[in-house]
């Protein structure tokens, strides 16, 4: 989890917006808070509101994720669909062994 704390330290971009990983820790953060039931209903809600936009801003930064490796994926041929799954140097294609970025040449 070292990697993911440190990713956690910069960033989404140059506007000074949250990254998806500060947003999905300030989440988890929000959910520890709500579980411990020591907040007033006044705090509870404003903490559940603070939360729902931190959902909405990584479901955004998620679909913009996704449209940018729909993008990625296209050829000249048309467009190819490409199983992936998450290995240790992030997401990788389906059927890679671990340690491999799936195209076979393993450098």
């Amino acid at each position: 989890m070292a990697t993911r704390a440190k990713k956690a330290e910069g960033t989404g971009d140059a506007g000074g917006e949250p990254s998806f990983e500060q947003r999905l820790e300030a989440l988890e953060a929000i959910v520890r808070e709500l579980e411990a039931e020591g907040l007033s209903l006044e705090q509870s809600l404003a903490r559940y509101q603070q939360g729902v936009e931190h959902v909405t801003a990584c479901r955004a930064l998620l679909d913009a994720a996704e449209k940018r490796l729909v993008e990625l994926a296209d050829t000249p041929a048309g467009p190819r669909e490409r199983r992936l799954r998450v290995g240790e140097q992030g997401l990788v294609p389906d059927g890679a062994g671990p340690g491999t970025d799936g195209d076979g040449d393993d450098r």
